[in-house]
């Protein structure tokens, strides 16, 4: 009797012990969840200066490795650079550039982006990239790509490895390895991806007359459509067509104005040249050929 009584107690154990199993399973799964919805990005890398900027409190701090950053959370560089990521994305926010996150998974990540960013996404990683002051969104569920944005509607999607699906203006194009698609504010529909220029294209139109008593230096050049530019470090505004124009100021004496462009690969390309103000010298009245091309 006591042997039956016993062998009855194990077999109701049983069930019991699969349903403490079963409730601890429901249990991970719900905390596994509730991580997901309170899933953050993290900065694990940066360079000079990076600013983060809090939803919560609109507060703005420097940025440091490690730092956590949530939905409407933004990272804003500015002579400087810094790696986001999440399991399976990383995203490079390019110097003169803000990143405002609008989705945060385990393995997925959602940002609007004005500027350069550097996406890197590997196996069951996804990435969407919207871009500021336009429909346009650049979506990869694996590769190495691009994203180059003016924030007045000029865009750039490059495709370095693995494939980006770019649509616009209610168009969706898929860009390769090495293709480049662009986008306007008066076209918003991508183009058709062409190859990547092999070369970075920078052509600078500088003043025939190197010395000057003025306190500005005007400064014009065409760049390839999409391109960034920046003259002595600020950026400059580039025209649909890639033309650009700007006036440099000047300090006394000699100095070297640096022209760089940075392309839709991240390519970049520098162009210099020494000028000299000199508040005694003559005004000079030029006739002829007052800008050359370099």
């Amino acid at each position: 009797m006591r042997r039956a009584v016993a062998l009855l107690a194990v077999f109701l154990a049983v069930p019991a012990c699969r349903r403490d199993r079963s409730g601890s399973g429901v249990a991970a799964s719900s905390a596994g969840g509730t991580a997901g919805e309170n899933a953050e990005a993290v900065v694990t890398g940066k360079t000079g200066k990076v600013q983060v900027l809090r939803a919560v409190d609109g507060s703005v701090e420097e940025a440091k490795v490690g730092d956590r950053l949530s939905v409407r959370d933004a990272l804003r560089t500015e002579v400087g650079e810094a790696d986001v990521a999440v399991d399976g994305v990383r995203v490079r926010l390019h110097e003169g550039s803000r990143l405002e996150l609008k989705q945060v998974g385990k393995q997925n990540l959602r940002a609007r982006v004005r500027g350069s960013v550097e996406s890197e996404v590997v196996q069951k990683g996804k990435l969407d990239v919207e871009i500021e002051n336009s429909d346009a969104i650049a979506h990869s569920e694996g590769g190495h790509f691009f994203v180059t944005a003016d924030g007045r509607g000029v865009v750039a999607v490059a495709s370095v490895t693995g494939t980006v699906n770019v649509s616009g203006g209610g168009k969706s194009i898929e860009v390769n390895k090495g293709q480049v698609t662009r986008l306007t504010k008066t076209d918003p529909h991508p183009t058709v991806p062409v190859e990547a220029l092999r070369r970075v294209l920078l052509n600078v139109q500088w003043p025939n007359q190197r010395e000057t008593n003025k306190a500005t230096l005007p400064i014009a050049g065409r760049v390839e459509p999409g391109s960034r530019v920046f003259v002595q470090g600020e950026p400059v505004a580039v025209g649909e067509g890639g033309m650009f124009r700007t006036e440099v100021p000047l300090r006394q004496g000699r100095q070297k104005i640096a022209v760089v462009t940075v392309d839709a690969l991240g390519r970049r390309k520098q162009v210099e040249s020494i000028v000299l103000r000199d508040d005694s010298l003559p005004d000079v009245k030029v006739k002829k050929r007052l800008w050359q091309w370099r």
